[in-house]
């Protein structure tokens, strides 16, 4: 699949890292209005995931990594890219300015047949969560009464939602809960690290919770988690509420769901459907087997990691459990993921 990335920030570089590591993947064009010996510098050195495991160079208009030239842009107009001239059949838009359905259809022309949305997006024709809705959803069979795996091809949906890490984590939670007992209503709390919407020290902002210095506390935050879910699984539409509390450190997130069940359960059952969803799902779905903190997860490509160690039963059909997830490599990891599965329009 030849992918083309416009935005190089926390996920795009993260795409890039994994990327240049699939075969499967032609890493075709880059778009960023950063300069190429910053992007260089940035993706060969992370704070958090450490030095790239191949070579990074750059040169005028490119990037070299591992021996491969990738034409590198500094556009800031998504109408004016030349990723199709350069044989792009998909473009992941990372850079969070183009997060609607108007800034997206920019990408689609010069034979560009997809976008996928590196954030949550209202207006996308899907917003997909693989285990979900997308990729392996095939191998667990569709849900009676719900919309079938997303299948590519010719006239299918081209502006493409990978909803938001949180959103896909909550998802798979959602689901495997759904499948085994049936789910009622549901409230989650997504402890999530600090992001580059926030100030480092007390600046003004929009939201006077994010104005406040973001490496000093715990400050409430807006989720998108809930209304995600919606989108991937309608019938839980209007079932669940989320909210977020960022804190200070700089990657991996821990969500809290309180769940409501169709019928008793007990917990080995609960961890048993869990276990089950690992085999299922491998990669997407993982159960802990130590009882591990957020930086042991770092790198991580799991979008839903059960704690069993965490899980409380409050009555027979009330549920409080926790799922860690890196917000960095399983987004990008399923970012790649849907290239393979929605790219192409074939």
């Amino acid at each position: 699949m030849r992918v083309a990335i416009n935005g190089l920030g926390r996920i795009g570089r993260q795409v890039l890292r994994q990327g240049i590591g699939r075969p499967e993947v032609e890493l075709v064009a880059l778009n960023d209005v950063a300069e190429a010996p910053a992007l260089a510098m940035l993706l060969k050195y992370d704070s958090v995931h450490g030095r790239a495991p191949f070579r990074v160079a750059h040169g005028p208009g490119r990037l070299l990594l591992d021996g491969r030239e990738i034409p590198l842009s500094r556009e800031a107009d998504p109408g004016r890219l030349p990723f199709g001239d350069l044989g792009a059949e998909v473009v992941l838009e990372c850079s969070g300015r183009f997060n609607t359905r108007a800034g997206a259809e920019l990408h689609l022309r010069d034979g560009v047949a997809r976008v996928i949305l590196g954030g949550p997006c209202a207006d996308a024709d899907l917003t997909l969560v693989p285990g979900v809705n997308a990729s392996l959803a095939s191998a667990r069979g569709a849900r009676a009464g719900g919309p079938p795996p997303f299948q590519a091809g010719p006239g299918s949906a081209r502006i493409l939602s990978a909803a938001c890490p949180a959103g896909q984590a909550l998802a798979l939670l959602v689901d495997v809960l759904d499948r085994a007992f049936g789910v009622g209503h549901g409230l989650a709390t997504v402890v999530e690290s600090y992001r580059n919407d926030q100030r480092i020290l007390d600046l003004p902002h929009p939201d006077l919770n994010l104005a406040r210095a973001a490496a000093v506390s715990m400050i409430p935050a807006p989720s998108e988690a809930a209304a995600c879910l919606g989108r991937v699984l309608p019938a839980m539409a209007g079932r669940f509420e989320a909210q977020a509390v960022r804190v200070p450190t700089p990657d991996v997130s821990l969500l809290d769901l309180c769940v409501t069940l169709e019928r008793d359960v007990t917990l080995d059952e609960v961890h048993g459907a869990f276990r089950q969803a690992a085999l299922d799902l491998p990669g997407l779905v993982e159960v802990l087997e130590d009882p591990l903190v957020s930086s042991d997860l770092v790198g991580a490509t799991a979008s839903c990691i059960l704690d069993p160690f965490l899980t409380r039963l409050m009555a027979p059909r009330f549920l409080k459990l926790f799922a860690w997830h890196d917000n960095e490599a399983a987004y990008a990891a399923r970012l790649l993921d849907l290239c393979l599965r929605a790219g192409g329009g074939q």
